[in-house]
């Protein structure tokens, strides 16, 4: 029996974490990443735009990392600014920054993956995605290649646009945010922030922290803005309540400490998906009081004011404007807020949102109320 019961904890073990990560590192263009397995590992790749430089993301599901593996590594040179590793949650992500007109290529080998880099010259971008076929000898290696580039007219174009603004659809991938009516709260939040995105690219630099299904720690999320040198952080969500009458809109800002105890209940669900800020002080985050102050007051300001558009567009009851500890917020350096759009088990407030339309009239609401301040 006790072989039994081994055999079968070896066997859940295995299941869940197939793979394990024990080394990533950087030279003269290539990033290497080897895992214990001795097995075809093919990473989920994308890439999000980071002011003048495009973050590549490699995430393994299922995998884990060793203790020895570092987490930063720091080598700026023609092709990258760093590289940073992360485990949360049973998903390992390999974030590669890579400096303007860069190309890569991601080639995955028994055990390995490699991403080689080099200086894109084209005039237009190209996306290709090449698997060896079957009866080709190279069976065990898969490319992902893709040629980041912008014209020059691009470029101008972009640069005409004065602030940066970092939109966060909140949760994704493994992490489904709150459950309602049959509808998952990371897919609704994607919704209408990526058409608050295009909404917005209109007049400023925009950064998406995601576009598909896939998970993204919270810390890196702000560090994504911060790394970006952003103006103003959003983050997109929908509530959730143990009635099925509780209903309305919020916004939140942050704050160190909760304005009540309804705040710091919302503020202990959102952030209850990721430890990684676990108890680091609040220093490291905010530079000073008088930074977070002003940080503080523009973002409420901005947030009376989506709030506003959204009860007008919407004709949702208005909950309120509330200071969080949000974990999201708590490291962006730029004034920062989340948007509960309703609530996804009351079915009134979900059908806000559940059409392109609908969706559309909550981003254009929290468009107008950014271009507000920011004019």
């Amino acid at each position: 029996m006790k072989r039994i019961l081994l055999f079968l904890l070896l066997f859940v073990s295995a299941i869940t974490f197939s793979d394990t990560l024990k080394n990533v590192s950087y030279n003269n263009g290539k990033v290497i990443g080897t895992f214990r397995e001795n097995k075809q590992i093919i990473p989920n790749a994308s890439v999000t735009k980071l002011g003048g430089e495009d973050l590549l993301m490699l995430s393994f599901p299922d995998s884990k990392m060793e203790s020895g593996v570092p987490a930063f590594i720091n080598k700026s040179d023609q092709y990258i600014s760093k590289v940073y590793t992360v485990e949360n949650n049973g998903m390992v992500v390999v974030y590669v920054y890579l400096k303007p007109s860069v190309t890569y290529q991601v080639t995955s080998r028994n055990g390995e993956f490699q991403v080689t880099l080099d200086g894109g010259k084209a005039a237009t971008a190209q996306k290709s995605y090449n698997t060896p076929q079957s009866q080709n000898n190279n069976t065990n290696n898969t490319r992902i290649t893709q040629t980041q580039s912008q014209s020059q007219s691009g470029n101008t174009s972009r640069g005409n646009k004065k602030y940066t603004i970092v939109v966060d659809p909140g949760h994704g991938g493994h992490d489904s945010g709150a459950r309602g009516n049959g509808y998952n709260e990371k897919d609704i939040a994607l919704q209408v922030a990526t058409r608050l995105a295009n909404n917005l690219r209109r007049d400023y630099n925009v950064i998406i922290t995601r576009d598909s299904d896939f998970f993204v720690p919270l810390d890196t999320r702000a560090k994504i803005g911060n790394d970006a040198n952003a103006d103003f952080f959003i983050s997109i969500h929908l509530n959730s309540s143990s009635s099925s009458s509780a209903n309305g809109t919020e916004v939140f800002y942050f704050s160190k400490k909760d304005q009540g105890s309804y705040a710091a209940q919302v503020a202990k669900f959102e952030n209850k998906v990721d430890g990684s800020y676990g108890d680091v002080p609040f220093s490291d985050f905010i530079l000073n009081d008088i930074f977070y102050r002003k940080n503080q007051k523009t973002s409420q300001a901005i947030a009376e004011s989506v709030l506003n558009n959204l009860i007008n567009t919407t004709g949702l009851r208005r909950r309120g404007v509330f200071g969080a500890n949000f974990a999201v917020l708590r490291g962006s350096n730029s004034p920062s807020i989340l948007v509960e759009l309703g609530f996804m088990n009351n079915y009134s407030d979900l059908s806000q949102y559940l059409t392109p339309d609908g969706q559309e009239r909550a981003a254009s609401a929290i468009g107008d109320a950014i271009r507000n301040y920011f004019r």
